[in-house]
């Protein structure tokens, strides 16, 4: 069995800015990936939607002005939108109605202070669950809990206030318009990557390391691990055991669920452009807000964006039982005769997904800390990258991206001073 210098396991954004790094360094490597396709979590559909790229994952240039991924964009030609934010959204009250500018400005409000409270709280060194310093008896707060499940992909009694203060988003947000996820894809191209190729088990016992594959055994003097932090937890092995503190970041910093419902319409929305939608059953809010993001780049389409429990139980319930639930909202929005123009239907799946088992990491109340052990190397020879491991960064793309980077730059330090 040959030996190879380094072995990335996992081809999303991280597993593949490590591999463009090796590739550049002259040693030998191998990326291994379980699925028949690039891009883990950056996916976009160009297949089910005709004519729409739509980004099944991640979709935002978050920190754009700070994130690679928008001068790899410039560089490859890819567009997004640079002048969409907060501001640009309406509050549906059914009916076709909708909230007046006072009752956006002030459910707005509402966010900033909960957000303001949460970030005081983390930078006063307070690793707690964002529900013990906001106000939850909020009239908004209905509203501002859904935010935050899209935001974390988990519900706010299980954040930590220490790890949202840590998270670096300066230089706003940009929804890529020829998709996201095909970005990542472009810009890995070339570089040569094992698809259907699941890694299953580690095992660092020898002098080498062994990785275990249906394909057979592959023997590396170092190893690059980019899986989901959910999958390291429920269905990866390493032999022996991983360090008590990386198993603790492993459990402490944990996937949420993140899920999206599309429907493809005969005409955008008429009247509302490009907007954010909050659907609410009257003001003040009744029951649960739910999310419709309108005509996204002039096209066709309602995207609802589901984060937290929400998304949890909805995907279990099916494709056909998350179709109804936006169906049912639109209607309530824009009248029955909504579903009539219905063309189609695209509905996410990551939390049952055996490959990516949720949406993306945040860490518990009180394991804030627990985040930085993904950063230490075990025995100089495995290496860990993703979302997951980005202090500043994590829950990104280009968090993933840049960990990627690092590990592939350490792992080559470990090899030139064995």
């Amino acid at each position: 069995m040959t030996e190879i210098d380094v072995a990335v396991i996992g081809a999303g954004a991280a597993g593949l800015a490590a591999g463009l790094t090796l590739q550049k360094s002259g040693r030998s490597f191998i990326v291994l990936e379980a699925r028949n396709r690039i891009g883990g979590r950056a996916f976009t559909d160009i297949s089910t939607l005709p004519g729409i790229p739509f980004d099944v994952g991640g979709h935002w240039l978050h920190a754009a002005k700070q994130n690679p991924f928008t001068a790899i964009a410039d560089r490859l030609g890819f567009r997004y939108n640079a002048a969409i934010d907060w501001s640009h959204r309406v509050m549906l009250t059914g009916g076709c109605g909708t909230a007046e500018r006072s009752a956006l400005d002030s459910s707005s409000a509402s966010l900033m202070r909960v957000l303001d409270c949460i970030e005081d709280a983390g930078r006063d060194g307070r690793d707690v669950a964002y529900t013990e310093v906001i106000d939850t008896s909020d009239p908004w707060y209905p509203l501002v809990r859904r935010v935050l499940t899209q935001i974390t992909s988990q519900e706010p009694d299980d954040c930590s206030t220490l790890d949202y203060a840590r998270y670096d988003g300066e230089g706003g947000d940009f929804p890529v318009e020829d998709g996201y996820g095909a970005l990542v894809a472009a810009n890995a191209a070339g570089l040569p990557v094992g698809l259907d190729t699941p890694v299953t088990a580690i095992d660092w016992s020898g002098p080498g390391i062994k990785i275990e594959t249906p394909r057979g055994s592959v023997k590396s003097r170092t190893v690059i691990v980019t899986l989901p932090v959910n999958v390291l937890a429920q269905s990866f092995r390493f032999t022996p055991a991983l360090p008590l503190a990386l198993t603790e970041a492993i459990h402490g910093c944990p996937m949420g669920h993140a899920e999206k419902i599309a429907v493809l319409l005969d005409r955008p929305i008429d009247g509302v452009g490009h907007v954010y939608g909050d659907v609410v059953n009257g003001l003040p809010i009744s029951g649960e807000p739910f999310n419709l993001h309108l005509n996204p780049f002039g096209r066709p389409l309602v995207v609802s964006h589901l984060g937290g429990g929400d998304a949890r139980d909805l995907e279990r319930a099916g494709a056909a039982a998350m179709q109804d639930l936006a169906i049912e909202r639109m209607m309530f929005a824009f009248g029955t005769g909504i579903r009539k123009r219905i063309q189609k239907c695209l509905t996410t799946h990551w939390s049952s997904d055996p490959w990516t088992r949720g949406g993306y990491s945040h860490a518990l109340p009180g394991k804030a800390d627990t985040r930085k052990a993904f950063g230490d190397p075990v025995a100089d020879r495995i290496f860990f990258a993703g979302e997951h491991c980005s202090a500043n960064f994590y829950s990104t793309i280009h968090g993933a991206h840049l960990s990627g980077i690092a590990a592939a730059a350490n792992a080559l330090s470990a090899i030139a001073a064995d």
